[in-house]
Formats: structure tokens, sequence, C-alpha cells
């Protein structure tokens, strides 16, 4: 029986795709389902956990949640609570980051990367995209502004890279 996009069954329950169109026909609407996909996406490694693992703890199938991530299908308002609930986040949380993603630009497309960029003003701190730990005694605060600085200006998959590589350092 399918409920609300929650597929029941005597003992489990399994969230399900929605039959609507997997995007709106507004490109703001495309790049924001890809920015949720996006946040979705580094939330999950922030955790350390596989997409499988994510699919696992949150009752979505492995596809579902895949499509999702790579911004492909629009998750159900049930979907995206399970995940954020997964995540140890509330829904409202992944929606601010996959808004905060969209306007830095940082949402990956598959054919191109968007380059559209909000008015200075208008524009949220890298650190609050991605909010930073105290650093320890012995690092640098000067280094800090510099590193932001640097982080506006790269395209989204060397953004990513340079994330994964200082997660990789922390560890």
């Amino acid at each position: 029986m399918v409920v609300a996009g929650i597929l029941r069954t005597s003992t489990e329950s399994y969230a399900v795709a929605s039959r609507e169109p997997a995007f709106a026909s507004s490109k703001w609407n495309r790049d924001f389902y890809r920015a949720l996909g996006q946040a979705i996406k580094v939330a999950r490694a922030e955790q350390g956990l596989e997409r499988k693992e994510l699919a696992r703890l949150s009752g979505l199938s492995y596809p579902y949640l895949s499509e999702i991530e790579k911004g492909k299908k629009r998750a159900s308002t049930e979907a995206l609570l399970s995940v954020a609930q997964a995540l140890g986040l509330r829904q409202s949380e992944l929606l601010e980051r996959a808004e905060r993603l969209l306007e830095r630009g940082l949402v990956r497309n598959a054919t191109a990367v968007s380059r559209r960029r909000l008015p200075t003003p208008g524009r949220r701190a890298l650190a609050r995209v991605y909010p930073l730990q105290p650093a320890p005694p012995d690092s640098s605060p000067e280094g800090m502004p510099e590193l932001v600085s640097r982080a506006r200006q790269l395209s989204a998959d060397d953004f990513n890279r340079v994330l994964d590589f200082a997660r990789r350092l922390s560890r």
C-alpha cells in the first residue's frame, strides 16, 4: 500500500519516488534539486556514511537516494525528513544548506558548473555553508581569511576536491 509517498508493508516502510515529474519547469527548481542532492551528499560525507548505509538508516531505497543526491529526482517531504533524521539534522537544515550551495554557485551540474553568483551584498561567507570548528591553538588564524577568499574563487569541482582533502587531513 502506498500512503503519502511511503510504501508500507506489514513490517517495514520504504519511501518511494513520487509520480510527479522530477523537476518543475523552471531552471531555478532544477538547480535547487541539484543543490539539495549535493547538500545531502556533503552531509553524508561529513558523517562518514556510505550512500548504502544512509539508504538503510533512512528507509529509502538505494536507487532512490542515489537519484536524489544526483538531483535527478525530487525528494518527497517524508523522504527528506527521513534522510535528515538519519544524518542527525533537521529537515530545515538540509534545505538551508541547499540554498547556500545554490547562492554560492557550488552546485554540480552534469553538463556544466553553474557560475551564477548573487551580488556581493547577498553572498554569504563560506564558513556559513560549512561551519568551521575553532582552529587549534598552534594553527595560524591569519591564514583563515586568505583560505576563505581563495575558496570563493574555486569551481564547484575544485572546491569539493579541496574540501575532501581537508577532511582527510583532519582525520
